[in-house]
C-alpha cells in the first residue's frame, strides 16, 4: 500500500467517526516545526497525572496523517502550504466570504446542488475545542462561528466545491486536515484514545503535552 493509500484510509476513518460522534467528536492530527505552540499540560489544568501513549503509536499516528508541504489539486494555486500551518490557516480563512467582508468566495457563489452539499458536510464537522460550536455552518449555510479556524475549514470548503470535482468525502479529507493543523493536541490525544492505545498514568510511555493546543487565533 502507498503513502498515498495509506493517508486516504486513515481520513475515512475519520470521517466515519465525526459522523458517529455528535457533530465531530473524532479527529487526529500532528505538528510540524514551526508551529507556535500555546501548551499546558494536562497534568497543571487539571491537577491529575497526564495520560500517556504508547511512544510508537503516537509518533506512527502522527507521521500518517500529518498533513505536511504544499497540498495536491489546490495547494499551489491558493499558496498554502503546511509546514507553514498558520499562515496557511490564515490564507484558507480569508477565502470566507460569508464571515469577512473582503472574502473570496460565498454560499450565494455556489450552485443549489453545491450549497446542499457544503450545508451537509458543515453540519457533521466543528471547530469545538475553540470556541465550543457543534458545527461549522448553519442550516442556511452561514457561518455557525467566527473563528479563523472555523473559517479556514468553511473557506477551503468552498473552494473544493466551486472549483473542483471532489467527492464529499475528498473533501472532507481536506477539510480534516486543516483542523489537524489547528488543534494538534486535542486531536491526536482522541485519536488515540480511540484507538485504544492510552496507557494510562504509567512510568513508561509518552505524553502529548508538548503539542501546541492551537495554531492560530479564534
Amino acid at each position: 500500500m502507498t503513502e498515498k493509500d495509506k493517508s486516504k484510509v486513515v481520513y475515512t476513518l475519520l470521517i466515519a467517526a465525526f459522523l458517529v460522534v455528535a457533530y465531530n467528536q473524532f479527529a487526529l492530527a500532528g505538528i510540524s516545526g514551526g508551529m507556535v505552540a500555546q501548551t499546558k499540560a494536562a497534568e497543571v489544568r487539571t491537577g491529575q497525572p497526564e495520560i500517556k501513549y504508547n511512544s510508537f503509536a503516537l509518533q506512527q499516528a502522527i507521521d500518517s496523517v500529518i498533513p505536511r508541504g504544499v497540498p495536491e489539486g489546490y495547494g499551489k494555486e491558493l499558496g498554502v502550504d503546511y509546514e507553514k500551518p498558520e499562515e496557511a490557516l490564515n490564507i484558507m480563512a480569508a477565502l470566507d466570504g460569508d464571515l469577512y467582508e473582503d472574502g473570496k468566495l460565498k454560499f450565494s457563489d455556489m450552485s443549489s446542488a453545491a450549497q446542499k452539499r457544503y450545508v451537509n458536510m458543515g453540519m457533521s464537522v466543528a471547530c469545538e475545542f475553540c470556541c465550543g460550536a457543534t458545527t461549522l455552518i448553519q442550516r442556511n449555510g452561514q457561518p455557525a462561528c467566527g473563528c479563523a479556524h472555523s473559517a479556514a475549514m468553511r473557506g477551503l470548503m468552498k473552494y473544493l466545491l466551486i472549483n473542483t470535482n471532489m467527492t464529499d468525502e475528498q473533501i472532507m479529507d481536506e477539510v480534516l486536515k486543516v483542523k489537524s493543523i489547528s488543534f494538534p493536541q486535542q486531536m491526536v490525544q482522541r485519536y488515540m484514545e480511540q484507538s485504544g492505545n492510552v496507557q494510562s498514568s504509567g512510568i513508561t510511555g509518552q505524553t502529548i503535552g508538548s503539542l501546541p493546543q492551537q495554531i492560530g487565533g479564534c
